[in-house]
């Protein structure tokens, strides 16, 4: 690659972080979040409050009287240079082009981003928080991914050309399916309670803000959830569900191998916690900061499990034949 591709190239990625930066600020401003999140005491954290404090029972957290910090534009600006960096490298490391492109890109940041994080606000604190808020913040996740997924396809030269199928083709049948999809569950929801109990509930400044009290082993917390708070692991299951449906277009776009698209897959997925990095004027930074590791850390192991095991094994072309049908050898 000559030295002038790569200067094109990384002009173009710029332009995508920028691209994002400003589609979110417009999705919060179209979606009044922005004057939502100002009056509310649960504003636009893109994880719900309950997102990883699974060793108790989720609860409304108490008003803060902490105020909005000014150190909001590096974190923001560390945020957008992030997601464009990860979304530019799946997008030209993809073999679709267009709208089917565009498709992958958007439903994946918005499921990845707002919709799988927001279920749990809708299913745990819809009869506590503020009018409006649940339905500003699907509005600018949707806003958001709406603007940047097609623009960011066009300025890395994707929108033209014939999408194409990798090299990794299968044709599988349904228990190839079923013991991955089964799989992803199983991780998901022990990774989800792994890393609340062990990164998010050690800090007792997290546990003083959500009104939890103190777990003494990870088995008691797993217990004490299946027998006061079983509706966790159901909603944790179905969340498991949107991640693998929304991830699999991305991971059979690219052309990768195996532990690329796995790499690509927890990359993409931790890039949406670093939000809990910006300032939050109804999260004390501790609890932030805490939420960010745990997340991050779920991010990482869970988005390379997925990636491994919704990718093809190998680079064959495996078909399968009905009995009745013998190819021909000629």
């Amino acid at each position: 690659m000559s030295i002038k591709k790569v200067l094109v190239t990384g002009l173009k990625i710029l332009a995508v972080c920028f691209v994002f930066s400003l589609a979110f600020v417009i999705g919060g401003a179209l979606s009044g979040l922005s004057h939502i999140g100002t009056d509310s005491p649960a504003s636009q954290s893109v994880q719900p409050l309950t997102e990883q404090v699974s060793s108790s029972a989720p609860q409304a957290p108490p008003k803060p009287s902490a105020q909005m910090p000014d150190n909001f534009l590096r974190p923001f600006l560390i945020f957008s240079i992030c997601v464009g960096l990860i979304v530019s490298y799946l997008i030209l490391r993809s073999s679709w082009h267009g709208w089917p492109l565009v498709a992958a890109i958007s439903v994946g940041i918005y499921v990845v981003s707002t919709v799988a994080p927001q279920i749990e606000s809708v299913f745990f604190l819809s009869n506590k928080l503020p009018p409006g808020l649940v339905r500003a913040l699907f509005l600018q996740g949707a806003i958001t991914a709406a603007l940047f997924a097609p623009l960011a396809v066009l300025l890395l030269g994707k929108w033209r050309g014939v999408s194409r199928p990798p090299a990794t083709v299968g044709y599988m049948g349904t228990s190839f399916w079923a013991w991955r999809l089964v799989i992803i569950g199983v991780a998901f929801v022990f990774l989800y309670m792994f890393f609340g109990y062990y990164v998010a509930w050690q800090n007792p400044a997290l546990r003083q803000y959500y009104g939890g009290s103190e777990q003494s082993s990870f088995y008691a917390s797993l217990k004490a959830n299946w027998m006061y708070h079983r509706s966790i692991y159901e909603l944790q299951v179905f969340r498991a569900l949107l991640y693998a449906g929304c991830l699999y277009p991305l991971i059979r776009m690219l052309r990768s191998s195996r532990w690329e698209s796995a790499l690509a897959t927890a990359l993409f997925l931790s890039v949406w916690t670093m939000p809990l990095l910006l300032p939050n004027p109804t999260m004390p930074a501790s609890v932030a900061h805490t939420h960010f590791w745990e997340t991050l850390g779920f991010s990482l192991v869970f988005g390379a499990l997925a990636g491994w095991l919704l990718s093809f094994p190998s680079k064959s072309i495996t078909i399968h034949f009905p009995r009745d049908v013998v190819p021909s050898s000629k």
